[in-house]
């Protein structure tokens, strides 16, 4: 599948993105996504990502993806378990199919559970057929009770985020114009020819998420997104006091920093906002949130303070004003500028944030 000048623009802007191509005769040679920005002085556009909620078919998966796109998010997003019903890149192309500017990703793919040759195969495929709309979407994996139920290894983090480097490695290499080889800790390669080639190039864009120091360098040497998260006690180690104070995300992000060393102006840094809502009673909205907390607690979940969440830079909650003041003072102070929506929060609910702030530069003018 090839796409015109125009296509090509209309899918770039859409997620943030400047599309380049070269033109011989007529015909299109080369199609390159940069991300735009930043340079000296510019500020990155603000970019939105959601997912479809439990959809149970395809007219639901193919629903949702259309209406996602028509309310102006720039991804739309898939998670890789084994309990939600669908294959992630399966189930990705049937939205790329009912769709035209959206861009496609995963939150985010469990790299213990494909072969890096294969993976790269999968998401090659994706990108062409979606006429290069392919978001790549790369974590750890962290869900011991689904490694114990399939019958797979669960190594230790170290183990598990040392091999995630290796498959980044990989599948660049694959996505390239060669034979690629690699020889490593996890995974050998021999002279072996990606295809197909990435609509995108040099390749798509790839995004990795995490929380702790390790995962957060191997994406600051690897990722063009960065989705910052808070780290979570999942595994036998001391908790973190404050996952979601401001302190916390400015440590993660100097992490990231360090790792990237000279390439961190190109990294795109990401999270995922614990509660945005848009309401005219915020105490009784901000009540809501902490309970939830409180339950969670009552399951050996993270339990922060009220005056944690009060400040956390990913809680925003008050009139339609007060939540786009508060996303757009956080890329200002923290140079976030993907957000992805909260968790139980439907397309439709945050749909006049994006309207307001997606491709924004410039803070806007209250309505």
């Amino acid at each position: 599948m090839t796409c015109n000048a125009e296509e090509l623009d209309r899918i770039g802007r859409a997620a943030g993105l400047e599309v380049t191509s070269t033109r011989a005769g007529g015909i299109e040679k080369a199609v390159t996504f940069e991300q735009a920005g930043p340079e000296l002085g510019s500020v990155r556009p603000i970019r939105f990502n959601t997912g479809p909620g439990r959809t149970s078919d395809l007219a639901a998966l193919r629903e949702a993806g259309q209406a996602i796109e028509r309310l102006g998010y720039s991804t739309f997003a898939l998670a890789d378990h084994f309990m939600i019903r669908f294959a992630p890149l399966i189930a990705l192309q049937a939205v790329a199919d009912a769709t035209d500017t959206l861009r496609l990703t995963q939150t985010v793919l469990n790299q213990d559970l494909r072969h890096p040759a294969v993976l790269a195969k999968e998401l090659a495929t994706l990108d062409v057929l979606s006429r290069g709309r392919l978001q790549v979407g790369l974590g750890a994996g962290w869900m011991r009770a689904e490694y114990e139920q399939a019958g797979i290894r669960y190594d230790r983090a170290s183990t598990r985020i040392a091999r995630l480097e290796e498959v980044v490695v990989i599948l660049k290499g694959l996505f390239g114009d060669g034979p690629f080889s690699h020889t490593g800790e996890h995974f050998t390669i021999d002279a072996l020819r990606g295809t197909p080639r990435p609509s995108q190039r040099p390749h798509p864009p790839i995004m990795i998420g995490g929380g702790g120091r390790q995962l957060l360098s191997v994406a600051g040497r690897h990722a063009d997104i960065v989705q910052i998260m808070p780290r979570l006690p999942r595994e036998p180690r001391p908790a973190e006091p404050h996952p979601f104070s401001a302190e916390a995300y400015e440590q993660r992000i100097d992490w990231v920093r360090a790792a990237a060393g000279d390439r961190f102006g190109a990294v795109e840094l990401g999270a995922q906002l614990l509660d945005a809502t848009i309401t005219d009673d915020p105490e009784a909205a901000f009540e809501r949130l902490v309970q939830s907390f409180a339950a969670r607690g009552s399951t050996g979940g993270a339990v922060p303070s009220r005056a944690d969440l009060a400040a956390s830079p990913m809680v925003a909650i008050g009139s339609l004003d007060d939540v786009c003041r508060k996303i757009v003072d956080v890329r200002a102070r923290f140079g976030i500028s993907y957000f992805t929506t909260p968790l139980g929060t439907s397309p439709e609910a945050f749909a006049p944030v994006v309207k307001r702030l997606a491709g924004r530069t410039a803070e806007p003018d209250p309505a």
